[in-house]
């Protein structure tokens, strides 16, 4: 009779070999559930006899390890071969770009480092708000003007709000009376564009620029017009539009088309890792957080049209996805208030007040929400 500690040495060996062969972050999903099964058949292993029954039982479990751990052995046989034919310095793309040097740089008035520098940053990660807009102010800077439009531009499919835009927005106006080419003839006839990303549009008539109001993505009837000796695209019928460069900043199709992913044999067995792992510990919590950021941004603008009926259970499961984020907690409890009666809105800042850690003023915001809303 095997001992028990063979059994616990298979184990151990098992349990090594799942950790080493699953520390990549591209595997991560797949790591709890080969944690778990690559010990345990390591450990049956050790059970089977010598005879032709134990053999052929040890090649079928030796086999399914195999096939469990398929795709992290084809992942870094597919990384080692690529490193030894290009050998390089790997940075993840989604790495978070560390702007404090840069800031730094410029503090000290060494502008032209702090843009180079910014500009190796860039090459290595993915652009960030934030990063183009320190750019953009770099590039104005140093007198490029153009360079500086068209930097300013790509951040309006970077904003993720109407207050960063709107802030895009101001800097393009600023940089108006610098454009002294001549506006050339306006087309004729309206125009069908499709955009996919939000965009404000400014109200044309009167002397007050601060007016505005945003589109969501989709298709829309514009005309071309001139704005303050500009080219602008407005709405037919409407008063409402914004510089030409602007939508064709959030058009739709301006990208060539990504590639489809490669398909492999290896993805339906990633998947059953991935779905072990989901229902054992859950959603991963940036998964989470994204689904409640889809969600809050969808809601927003229901809010806007005073739908709140409609808002109200998309806020609801963005809080749950996300509950410590206040914004959205503050506003599920004002979807509640607009809804519901008093008890209701009341449960609901207890429970709101039991899911996160709170600052005293956001405790406070949320008590005074108790109120009816003709108080």
């Amino acid at each position: 009779m095997d001992s028990i500690f063979s059994y616990l040495l298979a184990a151990g060996v098992g349990l090594l070999i799942a950790h080493l062969l699953s520390r990549a972050p591209e595997l991560r999903p797949m790591r709890l559930s080969q944690l778990i099964l690559v010990p345990a058949g390591l450990a049956v292993c050790v059970s089977f006899r010598g005879d032709m029954v134990g053999f052929v039982s040890f090649l079928v479990v030796l086999g399914f390890l195999l096939v469990l751990l398929a795709p992290n052995i084809s992942y870094y046989l597919g990384a080692g071969v690529t490193n030894f034919l290009d050998p390089q310095d790997w940075n993840a793309t989604e790495e978070e770009i560390a702007l404090r040097p840069i800031r730094r740089l410029i503090d000290k008035d060494q502008y032209h480092q702090a843009l180079g520098n910014l500009d190796d940053l860039l090459q290595k990660h993915n652009p960030t708000y934030e990063a183009i807009l320190i750019k953009a102010k770099l590039l104005y800077h140093f007198g490029r003007v153009d360079e500086t439009v068209a930097t300013l531009l790509s951040l309006i499919e970077l904003s993720k709000s109407t207050t960063q835009q709107l802030t895009v927005m101001e800097l393009l106006r600023s940089l108006e009376e610098q454009d002294q080419s001549p506006p050339t003839p306006l087309a004729p006839s309206a125009r069908r564009v499709q955009i996919d990303h939000e965009l404000i549009l400014f109200q044309l008539a009167g002397e007050d620029s601060s007016l505005h109001k945003e589109i969501r993505p989709g298709a829309y009837e514009v005309e071309e017009t001139l704005h303050r000796n500009h080219r602008w695209l407005k709405l037919v019928g409407e008063n409402w539009g914004n510089f030409q460069i602007c939508w064709e900043a959030v058009l739709a199709n301006r990208h060539p088309p990504a590639l489809p992913p490669k398909k492999s044999p290896f993805q339906r067995i990633a998947r059953m890792h991935q779905a072990i792992s989901t229902a054992i510990k859950g959603k991963p919590r940036r998964q989470l957080r994204a689904e409640a950021k889809a969600l809050f941004h969808e809601a927003k603008h229901l809010i806007r049209r005073k739908e709140w009926q409609k808002a109200l259970p998309l806020l609801e499961k963005a809080s749950a996805c996300d509950p410590d984020r206040y914004e959205i907690a503050y506003r599920w409890v004002q979807a509640v208030r607009h809804t519901g009666n008093t008890a209701a809105t009341a449960n609901a800042v207890s429970r709101v007040l039991l899911q996160s850690q709170w600052t005293e003023n956001e405790i406070q915001m949320l008590h005074q929400l108790k109120r009816p809303p003709s108080e």
